[in-house]
């Protein structure tokens, strides 16, 4: 009899004990004693929201990077922009050798503005250079340093998104055929493509036969030295045929700026959608983990009615007992 009183005793002041934590702790599950399927399925809720987190710190980083990328390259759109007026004004006959001379400083501004653009760091590395991150993306020949490795950036399960876009792609571009300009005194300009982002341009005769000059170039900055050259050696055939590159490469990082926005546009719908799902998470991990306070604090009354009660019926069984053995 005496056991089983104190162990009903002990049983009710377990779960008097057990509500009570529940209240401080505002946790139903405390610990895996509490509820081991709970426990699982709250474990599986925190493991999903855990990785949402991470999901979304990726997606905000890529963010990040792929705006700075779009900015830089606004910058690069609008030094093309003043190359492309200054090689118009400088094609105009009433210009002369000295003029024109004075308008390629300018131009070589322009060109090392595009340089230092290109190697431009963001964070801890250099936003053009690919994987080569600790490489700036082009030397002093403005030839590319870095390599063609895209950074894919995790942002949910099986959900990769390009955070980077290489200095080739940004900067230089290649026409899928060969095109041909009529220039002012009866040239024609030939726009050849070769491997990679290689443009070959010739300069050639009315006879569209005889190349009467041809020149190189595999990137913005290579194409605005070459029209810095032209001026400053006034040779107009060059400055009038490198203005169709100067449309394109326009055109091409409109392009580029373009697929970036894109980029950023799918990262916010993705950031919403983590945003969500993280939220229902959670809602749902409560549901599992969270303890009914209210309903608690009830069940903390009723267990110490019937604490009090157990109490009182097991001092009167004891003396009993107490008596009977006396006598």
């Amino acid at each position: 009899m005496y056991r089983q009183v104190t162990d009903s005793l002990m049983r009710n002041l377990s779960e008097i004990i057990r509500l009570n934590t529940q209240v401080s702790s505002g946790k139903r599950i405390n610990k895996p004693s509490d509820d081991a399927a709970g426990t699982a399925r709250a474990l599986a809720y925190k493991v999903a929201i855990d990785a949402g987190e991470q999901y979304g710190k990726n997606a905000a980083d890529a963010s990040n990077a792929i705006g700075f990328a779009d900015n830089t390259l606004g910058s690069v759109s609008s030094a093309l922009v003043r190359a492309k007026e200054l090689a118009i004004q400088a094609a105009n006959g009433t210009q002369n050798a000295a003029s024109r001379a004075g308008i390629s400083r300018e131009v070589a501004q322009l060109r090392d503005q595009l340089l230092a653009l290109s190697n431009s760091r963001f964070g801890n590395g250099y936003v053009f250079s690919g994987f080569k991150t600790d490489v700036a993306a082009f030397d002093a020949s403005f030839v590319y340093q870095g390599d063609a490795g895209t950074i894919n950036v995790m942002v949910d399960r099986s959900v990769m998104i390009p955070r980077n876009v290489t200095g080739t792609e940004a900067f230089g571009y290649a026409p899928p055929t060969e095109s041909v300009v009529a220039l002012d005194g009866g040239h024609i300009a030939h726009y050849i493509p070769g491997a990679g982002t290689t443009v070959t341009v010739e300069i050639r005769a009315a006879d569209d036969t005889t190349v009467l000059d041809s020149f190189q170039f595999d990137n913005a900055m290579q194409m605005t030295d070459l029209l810095t050259q032209a001026l400053a050696g006034n040779d107009t055939t060059r400055i009038s045929a490198l203005m169709k590159p100067l449309d394109d490469a326009m055109e091409h990082v409109n392009d580029v700026r373009a697929d970036l926005g894109a980029r950023l546009n799918r990262l916010d719908d993705q950031g919403n959608r983590l945003e969500d799902t993280k939220l229902a998470t959670q809602t749902a991990l409560s549901g599992v983990e969270d303890a009914d306070i209210a309903s608690t604090v009830s069940g903390i009354a009723k267990a110490n009615n019937a604490l009090q009660a157990l109490q009182a019926s097991s001092a009167k069984i004891l003396s009993q007992s107490l008596l009977d053995f006396l006598r």
